[in-house]
């Protein structure tokens, strides 16, 4: 998991709530726990970019439309025939 610092004093935050915006990007509401110090609250806005490794079955589903696309000797030839 990661962790969120303060951005003022870079301590050592906790997540107090979180508001969901759409199914890729979530406001995380924070508290900086220096609060002797600093006592900071403020929101991050977290977002799903890109994956860097795509899930097994997106991968599996790709090379059936993948191979499905190919002329059926090409199919063959694949899969060893």
């Amino acid at each position: 998991m990661a962790r969120v610092t303060c951005p003022n004093c870079e301590a050592k935050a906790t997540i107090t709530s979180r508001e969901t915006q759409s199914a890729h990007v979530v406001n995380l509401y924070c508290s900086c726990t220096n609060t002797r110090e600093c006592g900071a609250t403020f929101r991050i806005t977290q977002s799903f970019d890109h994956f860097l490794n795509p899930p097994v079955q997106s991968t599996q589903q790709l090379a059936a439309a993948l191979i499905k696309s190919l002329p059926r000797e090409q199919q063959l030839e694949l899969v060893g025939f």
